[in-house]
């Protein structure tokens, strides 16, 4: 790449997790003249992330390694051996990737550093950032006093009718010097899509985070979640997005992506019967900031045996290219 290529480069940095962060960067990876930088949250305690944390100390590893994966520019078994979970024996519910994470984890005695080895074995296009290097613990004090301890008991715990009276970290959890750096330099910030409460709002509560988001002069950009969850957001609308979002990032929003596509009939009768009625999120929004694309994928998502926690998984999600699209004309309409 030569200079000139560089000087009119645009740097890009996701903050989701989960299957939403594999979504957007996915189709992120294939817009030419942008530098990605995929921002992870470190608070995801169940599952393998569980097993991992407390007998091995690491972080968890598997946002990071869905990241990771959506980058790779290895062909797809390469992503498929990465996503691999295994179905028996003592490995029984990893995935390699983890346990390749975990490895390098212990070979290099700091886990962003393993990653960093991880992007340069995957051939990844762009870089993927663990928030923070510190162990986070999240918690959530509702206001009837309850305390919620624990990013997969938040995730599965109805707190919907009680009402949030504040998340918060245990634990000092400190924003990584490397993730500050590419949010200060950032020309557009894009915000999900993925679950509010255990997948954006634990990045954005970081220490620091909000510091480097006030310093920035980037464009913020959030692409409005396409169902409800259950106990969490149920009926919310694009406004109580909008709003809920700007509450915590001290900043308005400059774009707001919505969805314009009806789901099958097949995802729409499997979330009303997983999830009950009030899943699907209503456009009441009357803003010039909103942009409407038709941005839903029509394809039916499975999941394997071996997935634990496959039947808490979105069956209704973004289509990769139509969001990168959407962010695509964003940036030439501003060059």
């Amino acid at each position: 790449m030569n200079i000139k290529d560089k000087l009119f480069m645009k740097n890009i940095v996701t903050v989701s997790g989960g299957t939403g962060g594999y979504t957007i960067l996915s189709g992120l990876k294939n817009i030419p003249g942008i530098s990605i930088s995929a921002i992870v949250s470190m608070a995801d305690d169940g599952g393998s992330n569980k097993i991992l944390r407390d007998e091995f100390g690491v972080l968890p590893p598997s946002d990071v390694r869905l990241c990771l994966s959506a980058l790779s520019d290895h062909p797809e078994v390469i992503r498929k051996l990465m996503n691999y979970r295994f179905e028996e024996g003592f490995l029984a519910s990893h995935s390699f990737g983890n346990i390749l994470l975990l490895a390098l984890e212990r070979v290099t005695g700091d886990f962003a550093t393993g990653v960093e080895i991880a992007s340069d074995i995957l051939k990844v296009k762009g870089k993927v950032i663990p928030i923070t290097k510190d162990r986070a613990h999240l918690s959530m004090l509702l206001k009837d006093g309850s305390l919620i301890l624990g990013e997969t008991n938040i995730d599965h715990y109805n707190f919907q009718d009680i009402g949030i009276d504040k998340i918060f970290y245990e634990n000092n959890v400190a924003l990584n010097e490397s993730a500050k750096k590419a949010l200060i330099e950032a020309d557009y910030i894009v915000l999900g899509p993925g679950d509010y409460y255990t997948s954006i709002i634990p990045s954005l509560i970081v220490d620091g985070f909000r510091e480097a988001l006030l310093a920035s002069k980037a464009k913020i950009i959030l692409p409005v979640n396409l169902t409800n969850k259950q106990g969490h957001t149920m009926h919310w609308k694009v406004s109580n997005y909008v709003n809920v979002m700007e509450k915590y990032l001290g900043k308005i929003i400059d774009y707001i992506l919505v969805n314009t596509e009806t789901p099958s009939k097949e995802q729409e009768e499997r979330y009303k019967l997983e999830e009950g009625d009030g899943v699907l999120v209503a456009d009441d929004f009357k803003d010039s900031r909103v942009i409407r694309e038709p941005l839903l994928s029509h394809l039916f998502f499975t999941y394997g045996k071996a997935d634990k926690i496959r039947d808490s998984r979105s069956f209704i999600r973004h289509d990769s290219e139509k969001l990168a699209d959407c962010i695509k004309k964003i940036i030439e309409k501003n060059n």
